[in-house]
């Protein structure tokens, strides 16, 4: 993923909207939900528990894999391997802290942008770039894709109105639990 820009922005207080979601994308269905009984996440500062589908474990699972990569060995030693649909939460944030493990920011996130470019094919991140060019619509097209592809690393979300040089957009993604 190859960010096209970063601008400070003021975000509004997001509205309240249901935690659980079902989006449709031509036939694909994403689905997404909190294990809390209140149906709310935690409190910061507090575990939330969620319920990871499909979608959610298959993405931490690559994720995961291509992380082991460039992590430190595990405390208790070498693991067996895990297959793609092995990891959950926890096994995800136990990887990537073996991967900021001897690391300045910097190197850490030079390693998670290796991870990602390993992800794409080849030439991908050129083609993104002629595909959406830094306008509007892309930033809101992207904030838009962001809210239910991204569930499963940074839990719910949802897209904001910001202002970027005097100009209104929604184009902000205001993460429930930060």
């Amino acid at each position: 993923m190859v960010a096209l820009g970063l601008q400070a922005t003021h975000l509004i207080s997001p509205q309240k909207l249901p935690i659980r979601k079902q989006r449709t994308f031509s036939n694909i269905v994403i689905r997404s939900s909190i294990a809390e009984p209140s149906g709310e996440p935690a409190p910061l500062g507090q575990k939330t528990k969620y319920n990871d589908g499909l979608f959610a474990k298959a993405f931490m699972g690559l994720f995961a894999r291509k992380m082991e990569k460039f992590a430190a060995a595990p405390k208790g030693g070498t693991e067996p391997k895990k297959g793609v649909f092995d990891y959950d939460y926890e096994s995800f944030v136990e990887v990537s802290k073996r991967v900021m493990q001897g690391r300045s920011r910097l190197q850490q996130q030079q390693v998670v942008r290796q991870v990602l470019l390993s992800m794409l094919p080849p030439g991908a991140p050129a083609q993104f770039r002629k595909l959406f060019p830094p306008t509007k619509w892309a930033a809101e097209f992207n904030a838009a894709l962001t809210v239910p592809f991204f569930y499963w690393l940074v839990g719910p979300s949802e897209v904001v109105e910001v202002e970027i040089n005097g100009v209104k957009q929604k184009s902000g993604v205001h993460i429930k639990k930060c």
